[in-house]
């Protein structure tokens, strides 16, 4: 029976126990919830909205699960076999890091951490005590984002030519103390939100040469961002902005254009457009945030490689193409990436 705990019980904490809920219902006996941090029994009760949607939990029964205001507490007293930690970014580096030196596996949300060397600091911990790590670049195991990596790759449709995407949000006003609004804390939209696009630029097409980017703080600091990527062979630009009006619809689109097709990924569909036709591909009928956490359990109980999809190597790379467009809205000028 392998033991898991939940760290930060915000809306993707709750998101995530409904689905590790749902392996425990199928590989029954081999696991178990123990403990969550961050919250009491009334507020576990509580329904989450996100822009992902509604996350209801009212129905789990928690009698057997113990809840501590203290992640290092629960770890001594609780001995998780793994942990899922969804605290805020300025906390994942000490958490994760924390709990890979107890012997713990982790998962730990995005984004990796705020700077390369915190990144570093707790890949260096799991490769020390022998721990496996994921973290939840969840776009990775999304169904039309696996399908569009298989076409690039196998160059089903030519070569890429071009590459676009963009993010919008309505202000998230909902974070404890509004540490989300602080870039100190959270890294901005920049890194909070755009980072989900930049993993894929950099799981698509590797780490580019350049970036340059610019951006505002007119209603919070590093509200938004427009970037261009340099790479020798392919055209990527992409935006994401979370100053919109709070009634503004969470907006997600990205264009990729081939030699002898168009793609675009939106609202979890991938349709093809070539010269002759319109293709939309038959996808997995799984949610990405699923899919995620069964390869993290995978990992863990069955010894399966997921290196193929994420390794925490490629994720520390993600952050660091985002340091360098933070510090090219800061310069204004281009950033290489080293």
């Amino acid at each position: 029976m392998y033991r898991y705990a939940i760290i930060g019980f915000g809306g993707l904490g709750k998101l995530h126990l409904i689905n590790l809920l749902r392996l425990e219902s199928e590989r029954k006996g081999e696991l178990k919830l123990c403990a969550i941090c961050g919250a009491d029994k009334e507020t576990v009760l509580r329904n989450v909205s996100l822009n992902l949607g509604t996350v209801d939990i009212s129905d789990v029964d928690f009698s057997e699960c113990n809840f501590y205001t203290d992640y290092k507490e629960l770890i001594e007293k609780e001995r998780p076999d793994f942990i899922l930690s969804a605290l805020p970014t300025y906390l994942h580096e000490e958490a994760a890091v924390y709990a890979l030196s107890k012997g713990v596996h982790v998962f730990s949300e995005k984004p990796m951490a705020l700077t390369v060397k915190s990144c570093d600091n707790i890949i260096e911990a799991a490769k020390k005590n022998d721990r496996k790590l994921m973290i939840g670049q969840s776009l990775r195991f999304s169904p039309a984002i696996l399908k569009l990596k298989e076409i690039v790759d196998n160059e089903t449709y030519g070569k890429v030519c071009r590459y676009d995407f963009s993010r919008f949000s309505q202000t998230p006003t909902w974070s404890w103390n509004n540490w989300i609004l602080n870039p100190e804390l959270s890294g901005g939209c920049v890194m909070d939100l755009h980072i989900h696009d930049v993993d894929m630029v950099n799981w698509f097409f590797g780490k580019p040469k350049a970036v340059h980017a610019i951006g505002t703080s007119r209603k919070v600091p590093l509200e938004n961002v427009i970037v261009r990527y340099d790479y020798d062979d392919v055209l990527v630009t992409g935006s994401a902005d979370w100053s919109m009006s709070q009634k503004f619809p969470f907006n997600v689109r990205c264009i990729m254009n081939f030699e002898r097709a168009s793609a675009v990924v939106a609202d979890g569909k991938l349709i093809i457009y070539t010269d002759d036709e319109v293709i939309e591909p038959e996808l997995v009928n799984e949610k990405m945030h699923y899919l995620e956490i069964k390869a993290f359990v995978e990992m863990i109980l069955d010894g399966k490689s997921c290196d193929e999809i994420t390794t925490p190597e490629s994720v520390r790379d993600s952050v660091r193409i985002v340091l360098a467009e933070v510090e090219s809205i800061k310069t204004k000028k281009e950033v290489l990436i080293v």
